[in-house]
């Protein structure tokens, strides 16, 4: 409800930070978007324009990553196509939202089949993290 919206706003947030400066780091991640971060490049505009980075984080995986391998193997990220919840969620525009529009347009609008969407949740951020390193490690070439 709307009387802890400010308090789970701020746990999206911060987790999805962290999530975003992990994903960042990792060698199997060709880039990451998310606002929050200081090389985004309108993070400036973020900064003026909202109080806070939200919870959702997309990143392009690597060749070195298979995307549908690690798309399986998370446990706390579920695989879904409806995203914003408390709960982690997982989606593969590729193949999921954006599956039915041509893959001409798909692809110059910059969704790919490397492009990974996360709905970062409110669980503890080490768990979150643990998780998808834990995945990458099972879809790694």
């Amino acid at each position: 409800g709307t009387k802890t919206l400010h308090l789970r706003m701020e746990r999206h947030q911060r987790n999805a930070l962290a999530v975003a400066q992990f994903l960042e780091r990792h060698d199997m991640v060709d880039r990451v978007i998310y606002p929050g971060l200081e090389n985004h490049p309108q993070h400036e505009l973020a900064k003026r324009q909202m109080s806070g980075f939200s919870g959702m984080v997309s990143f392009y995986a690597s060749s070195k990553l298979d995307v549908k391998e690690f798309l399986g193997a998370t446990h706390i990220f579920t695989l879904a196509e409806s995203l914003g919840g408390v709960e982690s969620l997982i989606e593969h525009p590729w193949t999921m939202t954006h599956r039915f529009i041509p893959e001409k347009l798909r692809l110059a609008s910059g969704v790919d089949d490397r492009l990974v969407r996360l709905s970062v949740g409110i669980e503890d951020p080490d768990d979150l993290i643990a998780d998808l390193s834990q995945a990458m490690e099972k879809g790694a070439r």
